[in-house]
Formats: structure tokens, sequence, C-alpha cells
């Protein structure tokens, strides 16, 4: 794995329910890489798993994060006046639903 996108706290958890057919290690592996930026080899070995274990959890839940759209998706924060933050806000409202 050259390179690993990085996630937000606040991308994972808008995502997060993408992940409930998921076993909380794997997600939490996953977490561990992709959100908090640690190297899968010390995730494994915190962890007491093996890398392969950590690879796989990291693929599969960034299979589930593409699938979401999570990579298309940038936040952004600006101060508007009132009308065009309002216009704002109405081209996002789709975006910000939950995951199915």
């Amino acid at each position: 794995m050259a390179s690993t996108t990085k996630y937000t706290a606040e991308q994972w958890d808008k995502f997060s329910g993408a992940f409930r057919d998921l076993s909380v290690g794997t997600v939490s592996m996953a977490r561990s890489v992709l959100v908090d930026g640690l190297r899968p080899s010390d995730v494994a070995k915190e962890q007491g798993e093996s890398r392969q274990l950590v690879y796989a959890a990291v693929k599969r839940v960034t299979k589930i994060l593409n699938d979401q759209g999570a990579q298309e998706l940038v936040p952004v924060m600006v101060w508007l006046p009132p009308e065009l933050a309002a216009q704002v806000e109405k081209m996002a409202a789709p975006y910000n639903t939950p995951p199915e």
C-alpha cells in the first residue's frame, strides 16, 4: 500500500454508518490508519494482529468509503453573507444526508 488516503474525523463520522456490517476490530484498525495516520505495521503490533489483517481492513473500509463517494467530497468552511450562505447550504443539502 504505497499511498493511503487520509480522512478527517468528520468525514469518518459522516460515513461510519456504512461500516455497520464490518466487525468493530476491522473498523478500529482501518480508522487508526486512515484517520489517525498510524502505520499499518504499528497498528498490527498495537492490536496483536498481522500486518496482512490490517491491510485487509484498510482495503475493505476504503472500498466502502469510495463506494459512498467519500473521496469526492471536500469540506469547505467560508464566511458568507446570509443570502449567499443560504444558497450554499441549499446546494450542499443532498450531500449532507447519511449514507444508506
